[in-house]
């Protein structure tokens, strides 16, 4: 990490040095010679820098840890309100020795001797910062930059990556990867804290920028850090720092802006009925969405599904799509998803509420109404020129997309345009239809704009 930050020091010489040398081609003293001498000095610089921010931290660490509240993870707004038990979306979430999505990744070894932590006291997790801090990441972190470039990964996937590391790293010892992921994170310049529950365990809390569901949290600084891969529903308190890493500035986002490039293990799904046809989706991109902790619905409809995708189902709706009016196309991408997605609550399904990226709602037997309003709002925002808005009812979502010139039905109006419903999860039901049971209701209308993809 020290020489990378040095890399960005010379960048910012080289600017220097042009503007300051340029003129000075009969100048006595050597350019190259001045250039080394100056190189040298910004190196110690960096290495000083760096070396001292982590001292200064690993002192911190050292101070007794405060105790903290735990709360309950907060339940998301259910849509549906259907109680019983039933299957549960597909897990993907890593096991030591699993693949990264289908792919195999290496990490360079950091060199110097493997340890361990005698006991999870404040001065022992400071000893492990310090010999974290001695060692060279240079290396580390050009693999993990560049694996993040290969795959396009948004930062909930660079988390996932550097937890993949952490394995290969000490694949047997919990604690120590908690300590390594801790470090790699803060430097990477995430937010980011250890604590420790009771005397033998240490846990990872991450900052999100988008509100997360069902994981356990505290609040420091009225910030929430949300307790990661601890299990216990029990767990009531924990004892960690105020302070972040002092170069740690931003929190982990959810949003997924551009298409994940996993590599592709295809499974098929058959659709049969008024629109038969097959779709091949990529396992590993399910197994990763199926990693996302339970979050706000606005991560689900900004989100970009794969390129592949996007391509296969061009291949089933553009044909259908060509030659209708502007409002005939609404009608059929709005029966196209009612008529091929099976709706069901689900509570009535998992026993628990889920939210699916689009790929997700297409793969799985059930939907609910939130699901399939995503997936709609994306066939809009990749076929049509509509603003989507989103309609919250209170147990209901919807979508609605702008009047065009030869629909006669009611509208509404937002932000001084007129406006038309769709409602995927009611079958059968026309554009500025809405589910009986919110007819009379006012939804909450929000906007999630967003570049046609």
């Amino acid at each position: 990490m020290r020489r990378i930050r040095f890399l960005y020091g010379w960048l910012l010489f080289v600017c220097f040095w042009n503007v300051k040398y340029a003129e000075q081609v009969g100048a006595q003293v050597s350019a190259e010679d001045e250039f080394e001498d100056f190189l040298s000095s910004i190196e110690a610089d960096y290495y000083n820098f760096e070396d001292s921010i982590n001292r200064n931290f690993a002192d911190y660490l050292e101070q007794a840890w405060q105790v903290f509240t735990v709360y309950e993870g907060t339940e998301p707004p259910v849509y549906a309100d259907v109680i019983s038990s039933g299957e549960t979306k597909a897990g993907g979430w890593l096991q030591p020795d699993d693949s990264f999505f289908g792919s195999s990744l290496h990490f360079p070894s950091m060199g110097g001797e493997k340890w361990s932590l005698s006991d999870l006291s404040e001065k022992e997790v400071a000893a492990g910062w310090r010999k974290l801090g001695s060692e060279d990441f240079t290396a580390f972190f050009r693999s993990y930059m560049e694996y993040s470039r290969q795959f396009n990964l948004n930062d909930w996937g660079n988390y996932l990556l550097l937890k993949y590391a952490s394995r290969q790293w000490n694949p047997s010892l919990s604690c120590e990867q908690t300590l390594f992921l801790f470090y790699v994170l803060s430097n990477a310049g995430y937010k980011a804290k250890i604590g420790r529950v009771e005397k033998d365990v240490l846990v990872l809390l991450l900052s999100f920028e988008e509100e997360v569901y069902k994981l356990p949290f505290i609040r420091v600084d009225g910030k929430k850090y949300y307790v990661m891969d601890f299990s216990s529903r029990q767990l009531k308190k924990l004892y960690t720092t105020v302070s972040d890493y002092p170069k740690a500035e931003k929190s982990v986002s959810l949003k997924i802006v551009s298409a994940l490039t996993f590599p592709e293990k295809l499974v098929g799904r058959e659709f049969t009925g008024k629109y038969s046809f097959s779709l091949s989706l990529n396992r590993n991109l399910l197994d990763f969405y199926a990693t996302f902790p339970l979050c706000d619905l606005s991560v689900y409809f900004g989100a970009v599904p794969s390129e592949a995708f996007g391509k296969r189902v061009d291949e089933i709706v553009k044909v259908h799509l060509a030659g209708k009016s502007e409002l005939g196309q609404i009608a059929w991408l709005l029966d196209f998803v009612q008529q091929i997605i099976s709706h069901k609550p689900d509570m009535e399904v998992h026993g628990t509420e889920v939210y699916y990226f689009p790929e997700e709602t297409i793969f799985y037997p059930y939907a609910d109404c939130e699901d399939l309003s995503v997936f709609l709002a994306w066939l809009i925002y990749r076929y049509m020129a509509s603003e989507v808005l989103v309609l919250y009812y209170p147990a209901h979502v919807a979508v609605a997309v702008e009047r065009y010139e030869e629909y006669r039905g009611a509208t509404f109006k937002f932000r001084n345009k007129e406006f038309l419903i769709c409602d995927p999860s009611y079958r059968g039901a026309v554009p500025g239809k809405v589910i009986p049971a919110c007819a009379s209701l006012k939804p909450v209308i929000v906007s999630y704009s967003k570049q046609k993809k």
